[in-house]
């Protein structure tokens, strides 16, 4: 089975919540495009909570065998 690579950022919006990008595509999540998953978390949810839950996301939809790479300006990869 192919390991597939999932990038994504995590934006920390003006008002407090974090915007999040994920697609197979780097160019969508770092230039704009339709991404495979979005969501907005509340300013109540820390920037590690919302990578876990963003990343549990990811895997539901692409099962267990993926590769997330953050390239959120001082992201991580994963």
């Amino acid at each position: 089975m192919m390991t597939t690579t999932i990038y994504y950022k995590l934006e920390q919006l003006p008002y407090g919540s974090t915007r999040t990008y994920a697609s197979p595509t780097k160019d969508i999540v770092q230039k704009g495009g339709y991404p495979v998953l979005f969501e907005i978390y509340g300013k109540i949810r820390s920037r590690d909570y919302v990578r876990s839950d963003f990343i549990k996301a990811i895997k539901k939809r692409y099962g267990q065998d993926i590769t997330t790479v953050d390239i959120s300006v001082g992201g991580e990869d994963k």
